[in-house]
This record gives structure tokens, C-alpha cells and sequence, in this order.
């Protein structure tokens, strides 16, 4: 139930406060007093978009807030699932606008978001206006209407699990296929490339010890004349190296027997004598072994050559190259396993597509079930609404390329289209005279007949929601006496299930509420100002009177009204 509504300067209400009990609540008032405006104000709270156009001139922010108490009328499964989102009894919801674009949300005193806002109270409050009025009139929401009225809720929602499911893989599937399509253009190079690589034998850092090998070849005049020349200066000269370490190291051994200290000097010189020793044969026989050898060096030229052209076209070193081609040999494996894994694919596709199809079909048919129990149910309402001889069916098209969703992605099983909603098209066909064939409601319907159906079916609705709090806004449209009488008969009894708010301009409506705020508009100091006062006693016979009788009202239409108020009370008792 919406138990407190307030309202700070938003369009022309500088500040509106009210309290909403249960039952029936009517609210009236002269045309552009501003009842409208309540309904924009509570639109906000459900998530409509809001601008700074809504903000009351010379002011910076407006604000609207409203009390939600959730006390539900019986433990129902919808009441749980509501109590549950709300995490309480009772819920605060905010929302603000400002000039400087800041808009914000507030849930129980927490910053939210729109988004949230418009979550929470989805299946809580319903608004139903002229814009309502003509979403009925989309294939979509007959095809939703079915459902709610039938309790499909949950084999909708199974359905349209599996059809999830049926996308996710087809998507995969064609995935898989574009994979495999575009490694399959890529086979033969990969298979070139590799080869390539296979027959030159690369191994890793081969390069660098080659690089070093070719510089040895192009210089062995040098090396091998640069090494016999130290030869003989540690060896073969005249006062050589080693000539000279030995004749020291003599001289320090022969001092040592005198001086204990030199001893290890003379052992030092020694080590020295057989180092240099030893480094000269070394240098004598590289002298001996290194020789010119074109062909070697042609050869290691040719094959640094060889892997120059491989790591500039597969990574900059061998060891690129050989983690490229093992990433060929991985693709090509990946390659000639892509036909198992696009049957398996396949074979869960086909399982899925079976299931989907079937879930279909067994949804279409509850659904068509529901839409015989549906068409009479309108027509027993509708009688009471004053249209006795009203015609409603629903008609089911399964004509080939059509889709129950707008922009909703189809996919076709054997002679059957589905998509997330199933695979059923439904159009709602309506008659209101005798001996008129039914034809589509978007076409035939007067704006009062509308009005009225659209009546009926939120009443029919309304008997499946256990917790809906449900707003009607121009619900009296192109009806007037006796309709207009069962029309507030219509939202009394509804009203008995749910709370109901009506925005009327009909004394025939407005005499069953239980509650009856009057919206009037003034001007003070050039400024206008919207306000709303609740009517007893008195107060609402005048009210009654003036939607009767106009400006000037006689004591006829005051015993009119108090007559009218007097039927109506007898008649909810």
C-alpha cells in the first residue's frame, strides 16, 4: 500500500503532503487543476526519466518521496517474493532533481540508483493511462497479458531459460565453425612454415656460435701470427717471459735459505713459471691447428644466412623461431581436433534445439488453454461494464518470419520460428455489437471501449497479484452515465484485493471511493499552486454536486449527489 505521498516543488506544487488508505481512493478536480501531476510525481518514484524540466520554477531542486507499507492481505508466493526484495515491511523511496543535473535516488535513507528503483518496485505498483491505454495494444503485451492471467509465469521463465541456453550454444557452435574455417584458409601455411623450419634443424643460440666461428675463419692470418708472435715472446726469444721468471724465481729460492719471508714469493714465482709455461704451449699448438678453411667459412656464412631469414620472418633469434613452430605444431593439432569438438557441439545443439522445441509447444499450449478462459472472462467483465454484447478472442499466427518480440532473435526449428518468448504470435480480436465479425482491438476500439477493456483486464490481472498497488488515470475516457456507474462498481470491487487510486472526472465514479481528495489550482502573487485536500462529509457532497451540475449548483443537484453517495454506500455494504 502507498501510505504517504510527498511532493516539493515539482511543476506547479510547491509542497503536497498525503496520506493513502486502503480500498478505493478517487481524486477530482477542475481540468488543469493538476491531478496529473500526481500520477507524473509517482511515475518518477517507478523509474521514469526525469529533467529539470519537471522542477518548479525559481527553485533549484525538486523532490518526491513516498512510504511504501507492505502489510500484504495473505501469505501468497507473490507477497514473499516482494516482502523478500524489499528486506522489510515498510520501505522509504526518494527522489530528487536539480537544476544542476544532479539527480539521485535514495532507498530507505541509502543512495541507489534508477535502475535499482525501477527493479524494486516493478510488480508493485501498476499505472494505467492513456500511454498504457495503448500498450495494450502491442502484439507483445497481449502475448505477456496471457500469461499473467494463465500463472505462466514460471513455465515462461523455464522456457526462456532453455532458449538462453539454445543461443549460447548456437553461438558457440558458429564460433567453433569460424574457427575452424579460419585455421583450415590457414593450414597449408602453417604447414609450409613448419616444414621450413623442420629442414633447416634449427637449435637454440645456434646463431651466436656461428657469429663467433665466422670471425675465427675470416681471420686466421692474424690469429695464427698474433699467437705465434706471444709464443715467442713467453717462450723461444732470447730473455723470453719464462726465461726471466725463472732466472727470478732461482734467485728467491737461493735468498729464502737467509730470509724465511721470501720462501713463499720464490713458490709464487714458481706457479708463475709453469703458467706461462703452460700458456705457451697452448699458443704453439693453436698456432699449429688453426687453419684457412674457405669452405668451412662459405658454409657457416650460407647457414647464418639461412637463420637470418627464418628469425627475421619468425622472431628475431632461434629460440623464437622454435617456439613459433611449436606453436604451428599446437594449431595444427587444434586443427585436426576442431571436427570432434564441432560434433560434440552439434550433438548438444540438437539436444538442446529438441528440448527448446518442446518446451514450446507445451508452452502454446497452456497458453491457448488460457487465452479460451481469457476471451470469456473479458466478455463476462466487460457485461458488467456495460458492454453486454462484447466479443473478445485471442488470435493465435504462426505465420512463417514473424517474431513475438520486437528486434528479438529468432531461430527456426523444423516449421517452427521461436524466439525468447516462444514460438506464439497473439493479436487481440474484439467485437462490441451483435452481428459484427471480431477484428483487431488496435482498430476498432473507441477510446471509451478501450477504456473499458483495458478495465477489465487489469481487473482480471489483478486477481492473480497479491500485492499491487494500481493507479488508473483517465479510466472514465469516452464513458459517462450508467457506463461510468459500473465502471466505479469495476474499481470498488477491485479495490477489495487491492489498493486502487482513480484520477476521475466523473461524479458516477467518484461517489464509490472510500477516500475522495479534491486537487484545486490558485494563484497568490502571480505565483500558481497546486493543492490537494481530502473531502468528508459535507465537503464531498459539494464536490459530488459540482462535477454534477458545473459552477452553479441548485439544491436539485446537491439532492442528486447526496442520492448518488447514498446508493453507493449501500451498495459496497
Amino acid at each position: 500500500m502507498l501510505s504517504d505521498l510527498q511532493i516539493s516543488n515539482f511543476a506547479i506544487i510547491d509542497n503536497l503532503s498525503v496520506s493513502f488508505g486502503p480500498g478505493l481512493t478517487v481524486i477530482t478536480g477542475e481540468t488543469g487543476a493538476g491531478k496529473s501531476i500526481l500520477v507524473n510525481a509517482i511515475n518518477l518514484l517507478l523509474g521514469s526519466r526525469g529533467s529539470a524540466e519537471l522542477i518548479r520554477s525559481g527553485s533549484q531542486e525538486a523532490t518526491v518521496t513516498a512510504l511504501f507499507n507492505l502489510l500484504s492481505h495473505d501469505d501468497s508466493a507473490n507477497n514473499s517474493e516482494i516482502l523478500n526484495k524489499f528486506g522489510g515491511l515498510e520501505v522509504l523511496v526518494k527522489r530528487t532533481l536539480s537544476t544542476s543535473g544532479r539527480n539521485r535516488v535514495f532507498i530507505n535513507d541509502q543512495l541507489s540508483t534508477v535502475g535499482a528503483l525501477t527493479e524494486l518496485c516493478r510488480g508493485l505498483v501498476s499505472i494505467s493511462g492513456q500511454h498504457e491505454h495503448q500498450l495494450f495494444l502491442e502484439p507483445e503485451a497481449h502475448l505477456e497479458t496471457i500469461d499473467r492471467f494463465g500463472a505462466l509465469e514460471k513455465q515462461v521463465q523455464t522456457y526462456a531459460q532453455t532458449f538462453a541456453e539454445l543461443k549460447k550454444v548456437l553461438t558457440e557452435l558458429r564460433q567453433l565453425r569460424r574457427q575452424a574455417q579460419e585455421r583450415k584458409e590457414k593450414e597449408e601455411l602453417r604447414f609450409f612454415q613448419l616444414e621450413e623450419i623442420n629442414k633447416a634443424r634449427v637449435k637454440i643460440d645456434e646463431e651466436i656460435e656461428l657469429e663467433e666461428e665466422r670471425e675465427r675463419l675470416r681471420h686466421v692470418e692474424s690469429l695464427k701470427e698474433g699467437a705465434a708472435t706471444a709464443h715467442q715472446v713467453l717462450y723461444s726469444d732470447n730473455g723470453a717471459v719464462l726465461e726471466a721468471v725463472s732466472k727470478c724465481q732461482k734467485i728467491l729460492a737461493d735468498l729464502g735459505g737467509l730470509d724465511q719471508t721470501l720462501k713463499p714469493l720464490a713458490e709464487n714465482l714458481e706457479d708463475l713459471r709453469h703458467q706461462v709455461e703452460d700458456i705457451s704451449f697452448s699458443l704453439r699448438d693453436y698456432t699449429r691447428q688453426i687453419q684457412a678453411d674457405p669452405v668451412r667459412l662459405e658454409w657457416v656464412e650460407e647457414r647464418l644466412h639461412t637463420l637470418r631469414r627464418l628469425m627475421q620472418k619468425y622472431g628475431g633469434s632461434t629460440r623464437a623461431v622454435i617456439e613459433h613452430a611449436d606453436q604451428l605444431k599446437q594449431e595444427l593439432e587444434a586443427t585436426e581436433s576442431d571436427e570432434v569438438e564441432i560434433g560434440e557441439k552439434e550433438k548438444a545443439l540438437e539436444e538442446i534445439r529438441q528440448r527448446a522445441l518442446e518446451e514450446a509447444l507445451e508452452l502454446s499450449k497452456s497458453r491457448r488453454k488460457t487465452a479460451s478462459r481469457l476471451g470469456k472472462a473479458v466478455e463476462k467483465t466487460s457485461a458488467s461494464l456495460d458492454m453486454p454484447n462484447c466479443r473478445f478472442e485471442v488470435q493465435f499466427d504462426l505465420e512463417e518470419g514473424t517474431v513475438s518480440g520486437s528486434g528479438a532473435e529468432a531461430i527456426r526449428i523444423g516449421e517452427y520460428l521461436l524466439d525468447e518468448k516462444g514460438l506464439d504470435r497473439v493479436s487481440f480480436f474484439f467485437s462490441a455489437n451483435p452481428g459484427e465479425e471480431v477484428r483487431p482491438m488496435a482498430k476498432i476500439a473507441s477510446g471509451g471501449e478501450l477504456s473499458r477493456i483495458v478495465l477489465a483486464l487489469k481487473e482480471l490481472l489483478a486477481r492473480k497479484t497479491a500485492q499491487e498497488i494500481l493507479i488508473f488515470d483517465e479510466v472514465d475516457s469516452g464513458i459517462g452515465g450508467r457506463t461510468a456507474d459500473r465502471v466505479g462498481r469495476s474499481l470498488n470491487g477491485l479495490a477489495q484485493l487491492h489498493q486502487v487510486i482513480c484520477i476521475t472526472h466523473l461524479p458516477q465514479i467518484a461517489c464509490y471511493g472510500d477516500h475522495h481528495y479534491v486537487v484545486r489550482k490558485s494563484t497568490h502573487k502571480g505565483r500558481t499552486t497546486t493543492t490537494m485536500e481530502k473531502l468528508t462529509g459535507e465537503e464531498r457532497l459539494e464536490e459530488i454536486a459540482r462535477m454534477l451540475g458545473g459552477e452553479k449548483v441548485s439544491a436539485k443537484t446537491r439532492a442528486h449527489a447526496k442520492e448518488m453517495l447514498a446508493l453507493a454506500a449501500e451498495f459496497k455494504t
